[in-house]
């Protein structure tokens, strides 16, 4: 039947309602008018002129589903309910939204019961749009993603980036990962040949990483290759290395001198692993004695050490005799009886390391990592669709 602007239905209007109970029916309003049918087991297509919106009731005894729009507000259960176990529940078509539904609480609610199945599809066959768009002009969330087993938001791309966020705002990432757990992870990154994680900055910092209690950051291989990093490397604060620490380049210490400029220093280098201590003594009457610093004793292997002498007044000369572990002797040149001090430099290996002169070291090649650095992505990001009226709506249109 017809509402609205009413149709003349010529004294056919039982005949129509015959038709209309068995074949299904296409019905055309004047402009402004109210479409509305009803059909019973069967298929229905309405269409109404341009400002008149299409009223449609459908009771389908054969899935047993029960389909109104427009209902009554004051009464429970959905707006629109339909079943269909052999294709599509709704198959809507349009040039700008294909369909636009508003609600209270949800919008749309879509469920799966099947392992296999999806409850929302979203698919776009032509370049630059959507497969599906979440807008939100409020403080509110565009996009949502939860679930209580499996992944809350699956990405998959075999072109470009499986996930790209992009935000305007200077106090917003985008893309943040929060992990609220003892042992979980806030953002994670898996490679089978690649890059697991990936900052690339214009001008600002290409990852940054902040820890109030615990570690900023950890870089590891568990294949036994090393952690690399490439390019200048600075490090603001104490650096503590568990392990050997090898450079290719020059080892060094940047100090103030009297001009105020800042120069480098470098560290003497030698093929075995020395600890070094220096200090000063004195002989009388020809003879004198040193004990070694215990703790200093405590870092090196006292059964062999080197030491330096360096008579400071006037003798024949001075010599190292009766060395122990404790200490050494200090004797002067042919049986001289002068009493004069010195200083001395020990020299002795570190003890508890493999200390192999000339030790042999392979060096991991630079450019096996560097070579996997993907260089930046911009994604193009299609114009936003704005949502077109809504019968009967206000403010309808996303801001």
């Amino acid at each position: 039947m017809v509402q609205g602007n009413q149709a003349d239905l010529g004294g056919t209007g039982k005949r129509f309602r015959k038709l209309l109970s068995r074949r299904g029916v296409m019905a055309a309003a004047v402009a402004g008018a109210t479409v509305a049918m009803t059909r019973m087991n069967g298929a229905n297509v309405a269409e109404a002129a341009a400002g008149g919106p299409v009223l449609l009731s459908v009771t389908n005894t054969t899935s047993g589903g029960a389909t109104a729009i427009n209902k009554d507000a004051t009464a429970a259960g959905p707006a629109l309910s339909i079943n269909n176990d052999n294709g599509d529940g709704i198959a809507a078509v349009g040039t700008a939204i294909g369909l636009s539904v508003r609600g209270v609480s949800h919008g749309v609610f879509a469920a799966t019961n099947t392992s296999t199945g999806t409850a929302v599809l979203g698919q776009a066959n032509a370049d630059n749009c959507f497969g599906m768009l979440g807008t939100s002009g409020f403080a509110s969330i565009g996009v949502w993603g939860n679930s209580t087993g499996s992944n809350g938001v699956l990405g998959i791309s075999g072109a470009t980036h499986a996930v790209y966020g992009s935000t305007g705002a200077n106090s917003a990432a985008g893309v943040f990962g929060e992990n609220n757990v003892a042992l979980g992870t806030g953002v994670n990154g898996k490679s089978n040949g690649g890059v697991g994680v990936q900052g690339n900055a214009a001008n600002g910092t290409g990852v940054s990483a902040i820890s109030d209690t615990g570690t900023a950051l950890v870089a590891r291989s568990t294949s036994g290759k090393s952690a690399q990093f490439f390019g200048a490397f600075e490090v603001t604060g104490a650096m503590t290395v568990s392990g050997d620490f090898t450079a290719t380049g020059m080892k060094s210490a940047a100090v103030k001198i009297a001009d105020g400029s800042t120069r480098r220093v470098y560290c003497l280098e030698s093929p075995v692993s020395y600890f070094e201590d220096i200090g000063t003594g004195s002989i009388s009457s020809g003879h004198g004695h040193v004990d070694i610093d215990p703790n200093f004793a405590s870092t090196v292997e006292t059964s062999d050490y080197v030491v330096f002498l360096t008579p400071e007044g006037d003798c024949r000369g001075l010599f190292i005799e009766g060395k122990t572990a404790t200490g050494f002797n200090v004797t002067e040149l042919m049986g001289g009886t002068s009493s004069v001090s010195f200083s001395y430099r020990i020299v002795a290996k570190r003890a508890g390391i493999k200390n192999e002169r000339f030790a042999p070291v392979t060096l991991a090649a630079p450019e096996s990592s560097a070579q996997r650095v993907i260089p930046m992505q911009n994604q193009v990001i299609p114009n936003l669709p704005s949502t077109p009226p809504v019968p009967g709506s206000v403010n309808n249109r996303v801001h």
